[in-house]
Formats: C-alpha cells, structure tokens, sequence
C-alpha cells in the first residue's frame, strides 16, 4: 500500500557553469512524499507524522540559498538530499520523493 502527503517550499539557487542556470534565482518547489509499506493497525502511516515530519524539514530549506546546503542544488540533487534527511524522521518503508521545480519539471529519488 501507498500513502503520500504534499508540501512546498520556497527558494534560490543558481547550478553553477550552467548556461541559463547559472544565475541567482528561486523556484516554487512542491514536494511529494510516498511512503510504501503493508498496512499496520490500519494505516501504513500516521498522515499526520508523515506531514509534520515532512513540514519540519522543509523549514531548513524554505527561503534560503541552496547553494549552502547542497554543493550543487539541481532538482536531482534536492529529492537526494530530502530522501536522506528524511529516512531518519519516518518509520520503516520505502520512500519516494520527488521535487517538482515549479511547474512541468520534476525529479525523484527513492530509497
């Protein structure tokens, strides 16, 4: 069974030696997490852990610069990052998240 939740943050960054990216901006950036296991009790998740869990990390990135976080933020490297960061704060399951990067472009790590 799959449960998932929806957040978003917002944010800047530049991919530096790219082209078009290479300067300063921010994306809305909107990120879904699923998390994949049987169902225990009823639920495979408590939604309500998963979003708060999911809300409290997305603070550490909410109006900064990437580029302090994450040695080179492209969208691949972002849904890398929130997977790690998040394995820790959630119970067993696998894990998907992906990062749309504003609208049309996303991409998604699991674990």
């Amino acid at each position: 069974m799959k449960v998932g939740v929806i957040e978003h943050f917002d944010s800047m960054h530049l991919l530096p030696g790219h082209r078009k990216c290479g300067v300063p901006h921010g994306h809305t950036y909107r990120v879904e997490v699923t998390v994949e296991g049987p169902v225990v009790n009823g639920m495979v998740v408590d939604f309500d852990h998963l979003k708060s869990s999911l809300r409290e990390l997305l603070k550490g990135y909410d109006h900064k610069d990437l580029n302090t976080l994450i040695p080179y933020p492209s969208c691949e490297n972002i849904s890398s990052d929130l997977l790690a960061n998040l394995k820790g704060r959630l119970p067993a399951g696998r894990l998907t998240v992906r990062v749309w990067e504003g609208e049309g472009k996303w991409a998604e790590a699991e674990g």
